[in-house]
């Protein structure tokens, strides 16, 4: 009987001095040499029940991502019809990620067919309405298609939120896809948890575009928005008061480039007012494409927008090689390391709602 007693209180110290012994970098941080040689350097990771932290769930609207890359398709494909002397009225985006095409021709029909068998084989043609003159065609992605797409948005995003995450200097996060289109999220010990949403839920789709000056912005704000023309707006503060307006701005539609270009960003102070903005450097593809498109656009302005916000529509003065741009915009230090953050780690590609 008591030969069993000492045996149990032996198996019980030996499990009590094992598990102090694996606790000692929890408890003693900075070891002292040569003990660090001898003991376990890792430490226990406290999960958010015991260090506190945020849970998010995340649904991509991957609807979204699908109506881009029509809209993308889209103007692919009315130059393929010009390019092909193929007849039609008119080509626009419709409802449910689908584009309207008007034939005037009878023989379009035929034309169109070939050029997406031999161009666009992730298109089909929805069942359609005749009209006097012409028939409307409506295209959609095929149901393939669709899937793999909506599937890469996911996977995209939860690996542009991972990067992010990581430079934000989170230890230990968990990022897991959840369903079909949420991914869930836990960041343990965050101190500052609406900065982590703005940095998570951030689009961050930035884009380059000529400034429309050759129509009225008057007009197009009455509602007569020429063709080939969007509105957007921009934020400017007044240096007296502080306080934050509106302005509007005339953009051609076309993105001449995106941050899909960027090779990396990061934070410079301004020398003149002592702000902090956003200093980019493109590839080596997007510094030539910045080169021909201040070339052949001297004296106009370049509108430079983020998540459809202008943020400065500087003239171009002079052609602009070695691939350099910089975003300003009345940051303030966090902001500008955030917009960084997630320019180097990509633009969402699709929006994220949080749950």
């Amino acid at each position: 009987m008591f030969t069993s007693l000492k045996v149990r209180i032996s198996i019980i110290l030996i499990v009590c001095f094992t598990a102090l012994f694996f606790l000692i970098p929890t408890f003693i941080p900075n070891i002292p040499s040569p003990w660090n040689k001898y003991l376990p350097k890792e430490k226990i990771h406290l999960g958010l029940d015991l260090q506190g932290g945020m849970h998010l769930v995340l649904e991509v609207d991957t609807q979204k991502a699908l109506e881009s890359m029509m809209e993308r398709t889209s103007n692919d494909l009315k130059e393929s019809l010009m390019d092909n002397k193929v007849r039609f009225r008119k080509l626009e985006m419709a409802k449910g990620a689908t584009i309207s095409l008007e034939l005037t021709e009878s023989s379009g029909k035929t034309a169109l067919d070939k050029i997406l068998r031999d161009q666009y084989p992730d298109l089909e043609i929805a069942p359609s309405d005749a009209r006097e003159g012409g028939q409307v065609v409506i295209l959609q992605f095929n149901e393939r298609r669709a899937f793999d797409l909506r599937k890469l948005t996911v996977e995209h995003s939860l690996e542009t939120i991972r990067n992010r995450v990581d430079q934000f200097g989170i230890a230990e996060p968990e990022i897991v896809p959840e369903g079909d289109n949420r991914i869930m999220i836990q960041l343990p010990g965050i101190k500052d948890p609406e900065r982590a949403k703005n940095l998570i839920g951030k689009t961050a789709l930035l884009e380059f575009k000529l400034v429309d000056d050759e129509h009225s912005l008057e007009e197009a704000l009455r509602g007569n928005v020429p063709e080939g023309s969007t509105i957007a707006y921009g934020l400017r503060e007044d240096r007296t008061t502080g306080q934050r307006g509106s302005i509007p701005y005339l953009l051609k539609s076309k993105t001449l480039l995106t941050g899909a270009s960027l090779e990396t960003a990061k934070v410079q102070i301004s020398d003149r007012f002592g702000e902090p903005n956003v200093s980019i450097k493109f590839s080596s593809q997007g510094a030539a494409d910045f080169d021909r498109i201040t070339a052949e656009n001297v004296h106009r302005r370049l509108a430079i927008v983020l998540d459809g916000v202008v943020h400065s529509a500087p003239v171009i003065q002079e052609r602009i090689s070695g691939g350099q741009a910089q975003i300003s915009g009345n940051f303030t230090l966090d902001e500008a390391r955030d917009l960084a953050i997630v320019l180097r780690a990509g633009a969402l590609p699709a929006p994220v709602n949080i749950l």
